[in-house]
């Protein structure tokens, strides 16, 4: 696909796309029945598409006789394992609503989740159901008989159904059934959020095709051949690789679980031409040779700071480009792969096929290039609301605008720039710091392989800026000391930026995808986010 925006034919385009996801399927299967469409291989498991097709019918005729019809909300909570995609294209059969699910979620968060988007069918990993014990709020809507269980060697689930029952039932029609339409709504996400309870997001078939559709004509003419899911299936960066890679006919792998360690010999290994390149991965790539990686051609680079993307790209002769896409939204800009001036500016792109956006400003106007707004998108696919959260679609929405709280601003490159989120900016002594561009300094700093910042309250200025870092490996706080790191900041950041508290973590608690760091959780039952920091002003370890 061309990725030329002037070139595209958006009506085209919307012609070709197919009607829902199991029509998806069905032109997919029909495609290329031999090919191998999944290779879980932690797992020793290989699946072809004319395998996949039999057995998601087979699991959506199964589902049907335990009662889920169009529009049942049927939770998924599982690692990365062939019952995923198996249960969650069944589930898009039937016209029923996937609710996707942390397979490392409590029995807290689930008291939440499972009530909150009116669960009646729970499919859950074995590795799992210690969780599902520990809930103290289990609604009567989800008896024991209709929690379905995979992966149980150990019999620990034995009163829920067994997964391979599903298995066993006879498979449905090979065509789509008839009724199921393109906005219908087929999965409720959680966004992640940076306070409070998280928010289910109501989406469509139309919104996973076209953000699949969207990552393809960002690839500028590669079509997939071998795909990399390394991150959960069940959050919407490894949905997303699923459904464009399927949209290509390429063969899927995925690992049981994310490891830096071992991602460059799988890239080696089964030849991979596409994936998402995580982040942590580009400080250490020097240690492997390129060789390891010849096989990628191109590769999503989210949230890459300084010279990351560059050094990427050179080291391995590959593609590899930035985007803004939300839980809500879908992809709402990229970097064409003939702006590579946008890329090494950082810049995340320009409007994404099929998006309208607006940068706005506190009055409800539009900004003048180069000023700073609120990110608003328009367009088709967008979440059709949250769910139950009448408060916050009535915040959301202005019209046919989405008010995502993302701040940015237009440069006269055509580029759009990310400068953080509306609430994730500190507020010192009047002053406006975004956390995301601190974050930024502190990572371009060799040896730092992560950093947050969050604000801490302060009695004369407000708040005050407050730094978390995470060093590479075998590196400690006397081989980078809160005097380098600070001394980076300063030689690169207005002295009202500067970090008054610095902290070192050993590691950081991610969101769902593993792509950001969940400052909810970093901050979590702590009273006083001082201690433990080396205060840069009165020169101490508090």
């Amino acid at each position: 696909m061309d990725g030329n925006l002037a070139s595209l034919d958006i009506a085209a385009l919307d012609a070709a796309m197919p009607a829902t996801i199991p029509h998806m399927l069905r032109e997919r299967v029909d495609q290329t029945p031999e090919r191998e469409a999944f290779v879980f291989f932690d797992h020793g498991i290989t699946v072809s598409y004319s395998e996949l097709d039999d057995q998601v019918r087979r699991v959506a005729g199964g589902l049907l006789e335990l009662g889920v019809r169009k529009g049942t909300h049927v939770a998924l909570m599982m690692p990365n394992v062939i019952e995923f995609p198996v249960t969650w294209f069944a589930i898009a059969w039937i016209g029923a609503v996937t609710v996707q699910l942390n397979p490392k979620f409590t029995g807290r968060e689930l008291d939440y989740a499972l009530n909150d988007a009116d669960v009646d069918f729970l499919v859950i990993d074995a590795e799992a159901l210690s969780s599902l014990e520990a809930m103290e709020m289990r609604s009567e809507r989800l008896p024991d008989s209709n929690i379905i269980v995979c992966n149980d060697d150990s019999g620990v689930g034995a009163a829920h159904v067994a997964w391979e029952t599903l298995l066993a039932c006879a498979a449905l029609s090979r065509e789509p059934r008839a009724g199921v339409t393109s906005d219908d709504v087929i999965a409720i996400i959680y966004s992640s959020g940076t306070t409070g309870f998280p928010k289910g997001c109501m989406l469509d078939h139309r919104y996973w095709l076209q953000i699949a559709t969207s990552a393809l004509i960002c690839q500028d003419g590669h079509t997939p051949r071998n795909s990399l899911i390394y991150e959960p299936m069940f959050y919407i960066q490894g949905n997303a690789i699923m459904i464009a890679s399927l949209l290509t006919n390429a063969t899927i792998y995925c690992p049981k679980r994310p490891s830096i360690s071992k991602f460059f010999d799988w890239v080696q290994r089964y030849q991979i031409d596409y994936c998402a390149f995580p982040v942590p991965a580009v400080h250490v790539m020097e240690d492997y040779p390129p060789e390891v990686c010849a096989s990628l051609k191109w590769v999503h680079a989210w949230y890459f700071h300084s010279d990351g993307l560059q050094r990427l790209e050179e080291r391995y002769d590959v593609i590899a480009r930035d985007s803004y896409a939300m839980t809500e939204n879908g992809v709402c800009l990229y970097v064409p792969v003939d702006r590579p001036d946008l890329a090494v500016r950082g810049s995340v792109g320009v409007p994404a096929p099929w998006r309208e956006i607006r940068i706005v400003g506190d009055d409800g106007n539009d900004v003048a290039d180069g000023e700073i707004g609120e990110v608003w998108t328009a367009g088709p696919g967008h979440l059709h609301g949250y769910y139950h959260k009448t408060a916050a679609n009535r915040d959301s929405f202005r019209g046919k605008w989405f008010r995502t709280g993302d701040l940015m601003r237009r440069e006269a490159d055509g580029g759009y720039y990310l400068v953080g989120r509306m609430k994730d900016m500190i507020k010192r002594s009047g002053e406006n710091i975004s956390a995301a561009e601190v974050e930024g300094c502190l990572s371009s700093l060799p040896g730092v392989l992560m950093a947050a910042v969050i604000s801490v309250p302060d009695a004369i200025r407000g708040e005050e800026v407050k730094a978390y870092v995470q060093l590479g490996p075998g590196l400690g706080r006397d081989d980078l000391t809160p005097s380098q790191i600070l001394a980076h900041c300063a030689e690169n950041l207005a002295a009202f930026k500067l970090p008054r508290y610095l902290a070192y973590v050993d590691a950081f608690p991610m969101t769902a995808g593993n792509d950001k760091v969940s400052k909810p959780k970093l901050t979590e039952a702590v009273e006083d986010l001082t201690i433990g920091a080396f205060d840069r002003i009165d020169k101490v370890w508090r």
